[in-house]
């Protein structure tokens, strides 16, 4: 039985989300359709670790639509496989969600020397089982979804930038948003803060942290961390922490 008076970060669960994330971004390679032929792609995975037994994991591959394409020069494809552990409260007691998901999305993205933005447009799949369970959720069992997603990255100033993204999917009604401002250091090494906001019908959450982002970890691979505190509606606040790696790569032709 889980002991929701836990209020220790999820650790035993580390092992495993990290396998799964690993794995994920082995398949995420694998099922894009042109990755053989495949210019420029970028790979990410990471995993974020949470108090009340919230965990999270995630394995994405993002190429041109074009075998001979650049990034920010136009139409994208997206692949995303997660798999997500939260807690929410419902009639005064604590429920458990577990839900793995994919999803895949076609995206067009334009970029200068400030920044990019992108727009995706694509389609998902999660199965998330309730402990105890919850008939009237809204999120609950198989269900596919629309998904439609904006992201941007801006430099405000030559040592600042912004970093906004928002995720909305219809059937079930979800959302994510997040929005980081960041300032370099003398070693390109950008720290600052975040804000997310997430949620569907039956479970909002809200999150501030720090973070530490493009920390150098190999030649084409750098690191983002995160540590801040997690309010979920329902729950007492709690901390989180996460890491997260980027590898921007380029297959021979």
């Amino acid at each position: 039985m889980t002991n929701h008076g836990d209020n220790r970060l999820f650790w035993p669960g580390a092992a495993k989300i990290v396998v799964v994330a690993s794995v994920l971004f082995t398949l995420a390679g694998l099922v894009l359709p042109n990755y053989s032929h495949a210019r420029q792609w970028i790979g990410l995975t990471g995993i974020e670790l949470a108090e009340k037994h919230n965990a999270y994991g995630f394995a994405g591959a993002i190429t041109p639509l074009a075998p001979d394409a650049e990034f920010g020069q136009g139409w994208v494809q997206s692949y995303w496989l997660d798999w997500v552990e939260y807690r929410f409260g419902s009639d005064g007691e604590e429920v458990r969600a577990r839900a793995p998901g994919f999803s895949a999305s076609l995206g067009y993205q334009q970029s200068n020397s400030k920044g990019f933005w992108a727009a995706y447009a694509g389609a998902g799949y999660r199965k998330t089982t309730l402990t105890p369970d919850r008939l009237n959720a809204e999120v609950r069992g198989s269900q596919s979804a629309l998904l439609l997603m904006a992201e941007m990255d801006r430099r405000v100033a030559m040592s600042w930038r912004f970093v906004g993204a928002v995720q909305l999917a219809a059937g079930p009604d979800t959302y994510w948003t997040r929005a980081k401002f960041l300032h370099a250091t003398s070693a390109s090494v950008w720290y600052g803060m975040e804000i997310i906001f997430q949620g569907d019908p039956d479970y909002h959450a809200t999150k501030v942290g720090l973070v530490l982002d493009e920390w150098p970890v190999g030649e084409r691979v750098s690191a983002n961390f995160k540590l801040g505190a997690n309010k979920t509606k329902g729950i007492k606040t709690g901390a989180y922490a996460g890491i997260e790696f980027v590898g921007s790569f380029r297959s021979s032709k």
